[in-house]
């Protein structure tokens, strides 16, 4: 079959490799949709010390089941595949955070390929009026949805997105399902123009003028109950703290690399009562909770597709991806020709 293999920063290609074989308690599937996420364009260039096959937001069609089937999604179904395989047994599942899972079964989707082989437990049946592409964001959706854990903004309050890329997107849709009054900030007006079509109250260009100063014109002084920083940017995690109100939450979603360090006036939070949290990865039943909420349009995914590439212009997808040129690009394994 054909996969892409990342060799090293910007060494991505296209090779021949074995078709992959599942073992007992696996399944083979053949990939039709492969979302290009931030992780990948880390991975991308970065420094990968081992030759590999990235891609995890991936859906596709149960080609053969290892063993046997014994219940579950049988083969010719069209699935979805969770890439966190928790043992629902240790210290962190007990407590509450499996996606912190100290046994948890670690494997690559390596979804930029034309079949995968996962542990059978991880996939799950498509409804009939999820598409591939709109299956590939039961991923990140559900790490989006895993954040609100920790994001506790009252029904009515003000909260801020700041990103309005894909992740930010869905935040804000998420936000708007829990009857927040949401802004939107970015610096590419295009996206901003999105997110007023998928419900958000206001936006603001954060290259335009004082991006603090408008979210507290807005919220007549007082501040953002709740500030998501879904963007890969220490400036506006320094920001986001000043956007929130007394007794606000910040919580930083989007990890920042490379690695920086934060300007924080403890006095700030201290005074303020500012609770600074973070979020990451997300619990198995978010992920089918994701396919959940897209199933019936309660948050909306394909605005948020914006290109189509067929394997071979993988390399394309990842450099116009971390140009942010588009919106979400989404690998299609099968296709020779998609846009």
């Amino acid at each position: 079959m054909k996969a892409a293999r990342l060799y090293g920063p910007g060494d991505i290609r296209l090779e021949e490799v074995a078709d992959p074989r599942p073992q007992d308690g696996q399944v083979l599937v053949k990939v039709e949709a492969c979302g290009v996420c931030p992780s990948d364009i880390r991975s991308y260039y970065g420094t990968a010390k081992q030759t590999w096959t990235p891609g995890h937001e991936a859906s596709g069609v149960l080609a053969q089941i290892a063993g046997g089937h014994s219940g579950g999604p049988a083969v010719g179904d069209r699935v979805a595949i969770d890439w966190r395989h928790v043992c629902g047994e240790c210290f962190y599942c007990l407590t509450g955070n499996p996606n912190f899972c100290e046994r948890r079964e670690d494997f690559q989707i390596a979804g930029f390929a034309e079949y995968t082989v996962v542990p059978q437990a991880v996939v799950h049946t498509l409804p009939p009026n999820v598409s591939f592409d709109d299956a590939s964001f039961c991923e990140p959706l559900a790490c989006v949805l895993n954040a609100y854990r920790v994001i506790h903004a009252p029904f009515g309050a003000d909260v801020v997105v700041i990103g309005a890329g894909p992740v930010g997107l869905m935040h804000a849709q998420v936000a708007l399902r829990h009857g927040a009054r949401v802004i939107v900030v970015d610096k590419l007006e295009p996206r901003l123009a999105v997110a007023s079509q998928l419900g958000a109250h206001d936006v603001i260009n954060a290259s335009d003028g004082d991006a603090v100063a408008q979210v507290l014109e807005l919220t007549h002084g007082h501040g953002a109950g709740a500030v998501v920083v879904a963007a890969n940017s220490a400036t506006a995690v320094e920001q986001a703290i000043a956007m929130a109100r007394k007794g606000g939450v910040v919580n930083l979603f989007a990890g920042i690399y490379p690695a920086t360090e934060l300007r924080l006036d403890p006095n700030l939070v201290h005074y303020s009562e500012i609770s600074l949290t973070g979020s990451h990865d997300y619990a198995p039943a978010e992920f089918a909770l994701a396919l959940r909420l897209i199933e019936h349009g309660i948050i909306k995914v394909a605005p948020l597709v914006s290109n189509r590439y067929p394997l071979s212009d993988i390399a394309i997808a990842f450099e116009t991806a971390r140009d942010q040129q588009a919106l979400k690009s989404i690998i299609h394994p099968h296709d020779t020709e998609v846009s």
